[in-house]
């Protein structure tokens, strides 16, 4: 499986590899992408001055979409109960135009202790800005003030939201120039809802960076990225679809994360590979049979944990002569991690291309690397299919027709 079932002649580095290992670790060294130099030129200052102010309020309202809205989202679960918001602010994401839904929250809230923060890197996302007006629609109607309520996240230059933030003399926090949306997490768009949380923004920032440093050596760079050349040599014989599957709950919205990134930037003149989001155990039972007996044309990432040091120990007796022997005196801990390594064993079974991605302690700094890993792989990735990483095309047309459609 160390090669994903390509066969010896493949173990050995092409033109096409060298040629994009080559393209992609210079930019890095000259942090020619806007992630990378936002990243070593961070101003945590800012970041803390607003959290601050956003501090002082009991409830706020994340408004955005796509890159937005995700990585901030991803962080945020890290600290966050599964299925309880346990923060303190409240956070709370609204990242579509479902009125139902939004109405079912701010009306549920007490708005005169809720903040906004408004993100869009154009200042011209019409979801976004649409959000903006509902919200600011139902404090109007409930007579209650926005003022020093709302923050905007934006490019300081001329836009509709940026007009909005003037003219309202709304908080002001500058949108990196050169950082697309699905490459914002490390950015104040990643940072500020999740230092609100007290997610160690420090730590985050660090794991990213001294990844970076440590593919600066050849060999640890093969060793991390020569699986996606796979994929990319797998993709000629037919896997196009990327299943990314985390053991682990507060991973889920990471990969919902990876899925944007992965789809925005690889899927481009009829090229790219499908990525899809599964979360163990949850899946095996709903999509793990198609998996393994459906169609081979799928490459398999499989997230996990080390077993947690203070798992609590089952009792199964249900009467004193019975007891369900399978879970006695174990965990739940130790049946995820037996249901994980079941799964693994037996994709490769079925000579199923996949490889183990495996946490010793799942903290902010191995979170910070994980996803620079994921940006570094994605980007190189694009290489191979000689396409652009950064921009999305195709979905400008969309947009227009939207816009087209409210006319009439």
């Amino acid at each position: 499986q160390t090669y994903f079932n390509l066969g010896k002649k493949n173990k050995q580095k092409t033109t096409l590899y060298s040629k994009s290992k080559k393209k992609i670790t210079e930019n890095i060294k000259n942090r020619s992408y806007g992630f990378i130099d936002d990243l070593f030129n961070k101003n945590f200052d800012e970041i803390y001055q607003a959290v601050k102010k956003l501090n002082t309020f009991n409830n706020i309202l994340f408004l955005g979409t796509g890159g937005s809205s995700l990585g901030g989202k991803t962080l945020v679960s890290l600290v966050n109960n599964f299925f309880y918001n346990s923060t303190k602010p409240k956070i709370y994401f609204i990242e579509n135009i479902d009125q139902e839904s939004i109405s079912g929250l701010v009306n549920k809230l007490d708005l005169k202790v809720t903040g906004v923060v408004v993100t869009s890197k154009s200042g011209e996302t019409i979801e976004t800005i649409s959000q903006f007006f509902f919200v600011e629609n139902v404090y109007r109607k409930k007579k209650i003030s926005l003022k020093n309520k709302v923050f905007v996240i934006t490019e300081d230059k001329h836009s509709t939201l940026k007009k909005i933030q003037e003219s309202k003399s709304y908080f002001f926090l500058k949108h990196p120039d050169k950082v697309g949306g699905r490459y914002s997490v490390f950015s104040i768009v990643g940072l500020l809802p999740s230092a609100l949380v007290n997610f160690n923004i420090y730590a985050f920032c660090k794991g990213a960076k001294n990844f970076l440093k440590k593919i600066d050596n050849d060999n640890i760079f093969d060793s991390l990225f020569f699986p996606i050349y796979s994929l990319y040599n797998l993709n000629k014989k037919g896997i196009n679809m990327s299943v990314i599957m985390p053991y682990v709950d507060k991973l889920n919205n990471l990969s919902f994360w990876y899925r944007q990134l992965w789809a925005e930037s690889i899927g481009k003149k009829k090229r790219g590979i499908t990525p899809l989001n599964a979360l163990g155990t949850v899946d095996q039972h709903s999509q793990l049979q198609l998996y393994l007996d459906g169609p081979n044309d799928k490459f398999f990432t499989i997230i996990g944990k080390n077993s947690l040091a203070n798992s609590i120990s089952l009792d199964c007796n249900f009467s004193k002569k019975e007891k369900y022997s399978a879970m006695h005196k174990k965990t739940l801990d130790q049946l995820l991690q037996a249901e994980m390594k079941a799964t693994i064993k037996t994709l490769i079974n079925r000579k199923l291309p996949v490889r183990i991605i495996d946490f010793a302690s799942i903290n902010e700094e191995t979170i910070g690397s994980l996803m620079m890993f994921f940006f570094v792989e994605t980007i190189l990735c694009c290489y191979f299919f000689n396409l652009n990483p950064f921009d999305q095309p195709a979905v400008e047309e969309g947009k227009k027709l939207a816009k087209i459609y409210l006319k009439k």
